[in-house]
């Protein structure tokens, strides 16, 4: 079986922990409304960007996890932002509004450092990137 050519999109993904003084729930609300917005509301991001997932790991999910015996990643959330190339992620990261507002935002939910993975996806089961 032959399968059409799948757009391979750059996937950075951003592992990330929430402040010691935030509740689960607090980082949470944050980080999917205010947060989002201020991305949302970037013209760069919102130009570059093809996707944008958001994992909000529970408290009672992470414990499941680690009931099962296999050593889990110690994360309250990640980010999944997928762009055409690292020069699109480039220019959104030097983007002065994005320097100006939405990296400032983080210290409102978020501990540094932010531990970050570069890739391609290849689906296996599911629908397949738009080319």
């Amino acid at each position: 079986m032959s399968f059409p050519t799948e757009k391979k999109y750059l996937k950075v993904t951003l592992c990330l922990k929430k402040r010691d003084d935030l509740t689960n729930e607090q980082f949470s609300e944050y980080w999917r409304t205010t947060h989002a917005d201020l991305a949302l509301s970037n013209k760069t991001f919102m130009d570059k960007v093809r996707r944008y997932n958001q994992h909000h790991a529970t408290p009672e999910m992470k414990e499941v996890a680690r009931s099962w015996g296999n050593p889990t990643l110690d994360f309250d959330g990640i980010a999944e932002v997928w762009v055409d190339d690292l020069e699109a992620w480039q220019e959104i990261s030097a983007d002065q509004d994005f320097l100006d507002k939405i990296l400032p935002d983080e210290k409102q939910f978020l501990k540094h450092p932010i531990t970050i993975m570069l890739g391609y996806d290849n689906t296996v089961i599911g629908d397949r990137a738009p080319r």
